[in-house]
């Protein structure tokens, strides 16, 4: 089968399109899929640069060289599947053949103590779909859901990433934001951002957008921004300030990470603010003066992704068309590293998708 190889961490031109073997089988509790699209995101990006290396490293793998089989150091990358299901392993049985999946976040066992006492993201035997960037896929079925009629595979794949995650940013703790909230998305424009955006507008908050893209700014007003504000120099926290009266922000939901953090993030939190990660982009660490947090009585937080009743609420969203599925891109396999390139340069607005088909 074909497939996007990353050959060595880096830049990326180390994306290469090899054939490499067809996926073994699915053991116990797996499923083999057809895959028919792969959404590509910021957790790409650096563990293909190399920053985040937890979960995912080159490994050996066989791929055809001069019409012959060797083997070699690679990755497969991409956790945003959709597809049909080709095979079903041992001990599946919420999934069929011919039955159209997505992931879904219900990636714990259950049945440990952690599961059974509210802490299942401590699970030792958590299981996530991987190898998205190929033709074909061997996932766990627990981490899958079925893809609801009317949906399309591109978009289905983007739903627990982009929408779910979001969702959970958003609902931590029972403390949604409501009507008379001040909120602030971070890094509005990429696919967390532009999908967090249309979730906080359906709160009827104020929403403010921030993005260094000025080809972005109406796009952001026409997916729920009631201001957006342009920061080339990626600064912002004045901005904020006048357009909140002083106040600041009741919810910051950052999808960057630490640069958009200490460029304004943290200093546009409210008195009793709530600040959100849901996403993170390069290395740069947080920094804050601790003093500025407990004055406010500020909390600091974040999320380690969408769970299965976010994605289940994803879908009821777009089922109800009260959230889309931004898709800017979508393209064929071998364009997998140009894509790379212009998502790291962020050109992309929304998400970006193989197509398959």
């Amino acid at each position: 089968m074909k497939a996007c190889v990353l050959t060595e961490p880096g830049p990326a031109e180390n994306l290469k399109i090899l054939e490499v073997r067809d996926p073994e089988p699915p053991e116990d509790g797996q499923v083999l899929v057809k895959v028919e699209a792969s959404g590509i995101d910021g957790h790409d990006l650096v563990v293909r640069q190399g920053i985040l290396q937890r979960g995912e490293q080159l490994q050996e793998m066989e791929v055809k060289e001069n019409g012959s089989w060797v083997k070699r150091p690679g990755l497969i990358l991409g956790h945003e599947i959709a597809g049909t299901v080709l095979k079903v392993g041992p001990g599946v049985t919420n999934l069929a053949v011919g039955d159209r999946i997505a992931p879904s976040g219900e990636s714990n066992c259950g049945i440990c103590e952690f599961c059974r006492t509210g802490l299942s993201v401590k699970c030792k035997t958590t299981a996530s779909p991987h190898n998205g960037y190929a033709e074909m896929a061997v996932v766990p079925a627990r981490a899958m859901m079925k893809i609801p009629d009317g949906i399309s595979a591109a978009e289905a794949c983007i739903v627990r990433c982009a929408i779910g995650t979001s969702l959970r940013g958003f609902m931590l703790d029972g403390k949604e934001p409501k009507f008379h909230h001040n909120i602030l998305v971070c890094g509005a424009g990429g696919g967390l951002g532009i999908h967090a955006l249309q979730i906080a507008a359906l709160t009827g908050g104020f929403v403010m957008a921030t993005t260094t893209s000025k080809h972005k700014i109406d796009v952001l007003k026409q997916y729920g921004a009631s201001e957006v504000i342009y920061t080339p120099d990626g600064k912002f926290n004045e901005p904020v300030m006048e357009l909140t009266n002083g106040n600041g922000a009741d919810y910051v939901i950052d999808t960057v990470g630490g640069t958009t953090f200490n460029n304004g993030g943290f200093r546009s939190l409210a008195y009793y603010g709530r600040y959100v990660f849901i996403g993170q982009i390069n290395n740069e660490f947080a920094r804050f003066a601790v003093p500025y947090l407990f004055w406010r009585e500020a909390v600091l937080t974040g999320c380690s992704g969408g769970m299965y009743v976010d994605t289940m609420r994803g879908f009821q969203l777009m089922v109800k068309k009260r959230i889309k599925a931004v898709i800017s891109e979508q393209f064929k396999l071998e364009d997998t590293p140009k894509m790379h390139g212009y998502l790291e340069n962020r050109q992309i607005t929304g998400r970006a998708v193989i197509d398959f088909s």
